[in-house]
């Protein structure tokens, strides 16, 4: 495992890697000291990166357009909510049970669509159909507390996942961050990882090749929806109150499209950059819109927020670590005949 994540700091340059440790080392320094508003915003920056990551695995690396995450995300944070209305049982054991759930769902969906070959718009489409229908089916649910949602108590001590600040959930999305992105930079030199390459870019040309591309695709959705729906079962401790409005909304699903997308499909850093940059210029956005407070100043900002994607699509194709990645891999491809003419003479 050391190697692969040598061979990827390698192939992926150095710098890129150096700087993302000193931003997270010096996050991590000043979190206890600054703002509590700051730490919330820094918080929800990492939890959108951290889901963006997730997404990745089916919607980067496999080049499966998933809009239905919502879903996963949503079975975390009611499996807290659950759990934390029977007497006697640590909040903890939400994680278990969220991650046992998202990947039985994941794999009976994986199985119906991947088996029927369904792919692109159509299992874009399909996916979001599901969410949709779980977000209907939970607001018809006394169990699950209708559109009103459910609250989850504060509840102090080590065994239970609410804390009376979110400096601690700011460590704990911190910590889960760094796992998935060595994680993905594993996954990066493995076969696995080769394998999900191979699929996106051709999957008919992968099969050909003998690549099982089913069980592939059915491996990356399981794991990406376990990934997520721990991440909802932290947002769930952390906020101590899940809705459908939120919870099972399309806005979740798209903080991780846009994420991943923005930061760059595919990579391991990318989607934490993109996710991270969603939450700050919505933050400021909201804030310069606070400032006014009218009607006609929250929907510019609201323009605002999608014309400045659209310029970071426009100048980074591929994402912001996508394209720092692809040139660099140009200039390297540049450099090698005069190396090579070099080495000849």
């Amino acid at each position: 495992m050391f190697s692969k994540l040598t061979d990827s700091f390698r192939q992926q340059g150095s710098a890129l890697w150096l700087t993302a440790a000193a931003v997270i080392l010096v996050a991590a320094l000043a979190a206890p000291g600054i703002n509590p508003y700051y730490t919330r915003v820094m918080t929800m920056g990492l939890m959108c990166g951290y889901l963006a990551a997730s997404w990745n695995l089916i919607g980067g690396y496999a080049g499966q357009m998933s809009l239905g995450h919502a879903l996963f995300f949503a079975i975390g944070s009611y499996s807290v909510a659950l759990l934390a209305r029977l007497p006697g049982i640590p909040l903890i054991t939400a994680f278990p049970l969220a991650i046992a759930l998202a990947v039985v769902l994941a794999w009976i969906i994986a199985w119906v669509c991947f088996r029927y070959a369904l792919r692109g718009i159509y299992f874009a489409v399909g996916t979001l159909l599901l969410a949709e229908i779980g977000r209907i089916l939970v607001i018809n649910s006394n169990l699950l507390g209708r559109s009103q949602g459910l609250q989850v108590p504060s509840l102090q001590g080590a065994s239970n996942l609410s804390f009376a600040t979110n400096l601690p959930f700011f460590y704990i999305f911190l910590a889960m961050s760094i796992a998935l992105a060595l994680g993905s930079l594993v996954l990066e030199r493995s076969k696995l990882g080769y394998n999900l390459v191979a699929l996106r870019e051709q999957e008919e040309g992968a099969r050909a090749l003998g690549v099982d591309v089913t069980t592939i695709k059915r491996l990356a959705f399981v794991f990406s929806a376990a990934l997520t729906s721990i991440g909802g079962v932290v947002y769930a401790g952390m906020v101590r109150y899940v809705e459908p409005g939120y919870d099972l909304s399309l806005s979740i699903t798209l903080f991780m499209v846009m994420g991943a997308v923005l930061g760059g499909r595919g990579t391991a850093l990318g989607p934490f950059l993109g996710g991270i940059m969603v939450v700050i210029v919505q933050e400021l956005l909201i804030t310069v819109g606070s400032l006014f407070g009218t009607t006609s100043v929250s929907a510019l900002a609201q323009m605002t927020y999608g014309l400045f994607f659209v310029f970071i699509l426009l100048l980074f194709p591929r994402g912001i670590v996508g394209q720092l990645l692809h040139r660099r891999i140009g200039r390297q491809a540049a450099q090698q005949p005069a190396g090579a003419t070099k080495e000849a003479s």
